[in-house]
């Protein structure tokens, strides 16, 4: 099982915008919680549903051009570059999100995931 708390990762996910209703209220299904990291998120306002990924090392590991992105991420807060990916989401087929933390200053934020997209 991941590492991450539940509520972290549910308090977060305010940062993002539901891909049907654009609310950003969230929940996570304890039920779906596998041991491969993957969780189920979902809107509490439409209901909506989403993967959540939080097995970053695994994730990495097989998509090794990504560990090249994230040390190109500015962080908006203090602009100095390079980032550690805390978790995932793929909120529709047009839009993935990394939840992502500063490695100088600690300030979290998220960003869009164009490896991810499929048109």
């Amino acid at each position: 099982m991941s590492s991450l708390d539940v509520q972290y990762v549910q308090d977060r996910l305010t940062q993002a915008k539901c891909a049907v209703c654009k609310k950003s209220r969230f929940g996570i299904d304890s039920r779906s919680m596998k041991e491969d990291g993957e969780w189920k998120g979902i809107c509490l306002d439409c209901f909506y549903h989403f993967p959540i990924y939080t097995d970053m090392e695994f994730y990495l590991r097989i998509q090794p051009d990504v560990q090249y992105w994230l040390k190109e991420i500015s962080c908006p807060l203090c602009s100095h570059r390079g980032v550690t990916l805390d978790f995932r989401i793929v909120m529709s087929v047009r839009e993935s999100r990394y939840f992502v933390t500063c490695e100088h200053c600690r300030h979290s934020f998220t960003e869009l995931s164009f490896l991810e997209v499929f048109e």
